[in-house]
């Protein structure tokens, strides 16, 4: 059986019935019966909706060399398994393998350029998928409703999510962003509620409005610094999201309270209006809308760690000590050093004007309460000081006591005490008042 002489039926009397594939259409008798297609090898195009709606199309061989498989090309085969798309393969149309819903396994190569709107939306038994290097951006939908997948690895080369485009994969748990990625856009993870861990990287600036509404096993969110903007409620309803942190604390934090070192107990540590501009659109909506978040936890390892790093271990360590034991100030894991500023929540209430209010309107402050995190970081930077100011006392001392040796004598390396007296002279002199005595008289 053929159809415009471009197509070729084998076996039609027995239960599977196989195609080569030529172009063109597909005769409508042979559609519901056909159950593996084969490409001829000269094909360079699957037209559109060539075996939309092959229910009983168990398998297909693509090959090499074809360029472009068409809209709808695939669309409901809901027996196709699984599916290598070549590496000649640059574009898949629109809705290309929509609704395969028994599709386990695809295998996307190297050279594919272009997935359009829907290419596998609702594949609800897909279970992986590797988004390959060449592909710039995955347009809207993609992948919606797979509500099987489970592991996504996004490689190098990616610049941006399109909308919807992993919205309602209920299963998906772990999604780490290439540093490639600039853009996510809305509802890009909408809805999907077995999310537990987002990392994204160094690059991304814009994370679109839903982007991960109703993510509600998302617990713990690190913005990069290179992020700019979080659009309309861009985490609304994360109803399990109580840890935000920022690694860009540079460009939160007021720079006049470093510039004036010792002194700057009275100056105010946040930077509210770079902050906001972040965290609320245009029309003051809170991107955390729903959270639990009770802080905003801001990175200032960048005005610490190196010069923490040139201290002495024991030195070191009891910096560390002071961090743990001051209020708003946190010592992660890793070294990293975050300052703390609660978030204060003020409901209005009137009557519901729609879904998102509920009849009433939430009112979001983040700040420095009695200035305390200013005032916990100001005693973390008069410890370092004093240290730095100990160590450089000493290097002079040794300095001094080595010049004083006769030059035919061997001048071995030492260090020694500086006396008590010269210690107090130190602290009263840089107004190491009380806090910093225990650290001095166990120096």
């Amino acid at each position: 059986m053929s159809a415009k002489g471009r197509l070729t039926a084998t076996a039609a009397t027995r239960p599977e019935v196989l195609l080569l594939y030529e172009g063109g259409e597909v005769a409508e008798d042979l559609r519901s019966e056909v159950t593996h297609v084969r490409v001829a090898p000269h094909v360079r195009r699957i037209r559109c909706h060539a075996f939309d709606g092959c229910d009983k199309l168990v398998e297909v061989q693509l090959n090499e060399g074809l360029l472009t498989i068409g809209e709808e090309a695939f669309r409901d085969c809901t027996a196709l398994s699984s599916v290598n798309i070549p590496s000649t393969v640059t574009e898949l149309g629109c809705a290309v393998f929509h609704g395969c819903r028994n599709l386990t396994e695809v295998l996307l190569n190297e050279g594919l350029q272009i997935v359009r709107h829907f290419a596998f939306a609702r594949c609800t038994s897909l279970r992986s998928v590797t988004i390959p290097s060449t592909i710039l951006a995955l347009d809207i939908g993609a992948f919606s409703d797979c509500s099987s997948l489970t592991d996504v690895i996004l490689k190098e080369g990616l610049q941006t999510i399109g909308q919807h485009t992993f919205s309602g994969c209920t299963e998906l748990r772990i999604v780490t962003m290439p540093s490639t990625i600039i853009n996510l856009a809305n509802c890009a993870f909408r809805s999907c509620t077995n999310l537990a861990s987002v990392k994204l990287n160094e690059g991304l600036q814009v994370i679109g409005g839903h982007a991960f509404r109703d993510c509600t096993a998302l617990r713990s969110v690190t913005l990069p610094s290179t992020v700019t903007k979080l659009e309309y409620r861009a985490f609304f309803r994360c109803s399990n999201l109580s840890e935000l942190i920022f690694l860009g604390g540079k460009r939160l934090l007021e720079q006049e309270f470093f510039a004036r070192g010792l002194f700057s107990r009275e100056r105010g540590l946040l930077n509210q209006g770079a902050l906001y501009e972040i965290i609320f659109d245009e029309n003051r909506m809170f991107a955390f809308c729903g959270c639990p978040l009770a802080t905003v936890k801001v990175s200032i390892s960048w005005a610490l760690s190196e010069r923490m790093s040139r201290l002495p271990t024991e030195c070191r360590v009891s910096v560390e000590e002071r961090i743990r034991n001051l209020v708003r100030l946190e010592l992660m894991q890793g070294g990293d050093v975050l300052a703390c500023f609660p978030l204060v929540t003020r409901r209005l209430n009137f009557g519901a004007r729609n879904d998102y209010d509920a009849g009433g309107v939430d009112l979001f402050k983040i700040q420095d309460t009695n200035l305390d995190t200013a005032k916990s970081l100001y005693q973390v930077l008069q410890l370092i000081a004093f240290h730095e100011l100990k160590e450089s006392s000493i290097l002079i001392d040794l300095a001094v006591w080595k010049s004083m040796i006769d030059g035919d004598e061997a001048r071995a390396d030492c260090r020694v005490a500086i006396p008590g007296p010269a210690k107090s002279l130190i602290m009263e002199y840089c107004g190491y008042a009380g806090f910093l005595r225990p650290a001095i008289d166990g120096a």
